[in-house]
């Protein structure tokens, strides 16, 4: 089964520029019959992994080096491996920070809602003019 670049695009969800992009750069070769691109099976699940690689950060530089290295006769799987495995590391990396970053923020909603069950009743903007009529009125006194 062949697919237009148009379907292709719907498919993966990136735009045909994207694609066309992803040509350029040697990420994939599609056939081509006249003018127009026809992209196989083999086409739309690579780019799937290219899109799955791009979302956890992978470099375009990475993904050309890595398609470059597959497209051998025979791929060396040894520096293939290599470049999934440095990936690899960056992702884990990265999920450390966003844990890190995800408990900072749960730390917080825990505040504000250990303060709305104190303050039951008391509506969050009047709590507001309070704080800042106070501020206020002291930045007032300093003048």
């Amino acid at each position: 089964m062949g697919y237009s670049i148009g379907e292709l695009a719907t498919i993966v969800g990136m735009t045909i520029h994207g694609l066309r992009f992803y040509e350029k750069e040697g990420l994939v070769t599609p056939e081509r019959k006249g003018k127009n691109r026809v992209y196989s099976e083999e086409d739309k699940l690579w780019i799937e992994f290219l899109l799955h690689m791009k979302e956890t950060g992978m470099s375009i530089q990475d993904m050309k080096k890595y398609t470059k290295l597959r497209k051998q006769e025979n791929p060396p799987i040894d520096e293939l491996m290599a470049i999934l495995l440095s990936h690899r590391e960056k992702v884990e990396k990265q999920l450390l920070n966003y844990q890190k970053n995800l408990a900072l923020i749960d730390k917080k909603i825990d505040v504000y809602r250990h303060e709305t069950e104190e303050d039951q009743g008391e509506d969050l903007f009047d709590r507001f003019v309070a704080h800042y009529g106070e501020s206020h009125e002291t930045n007032e006194l300093g003048k």
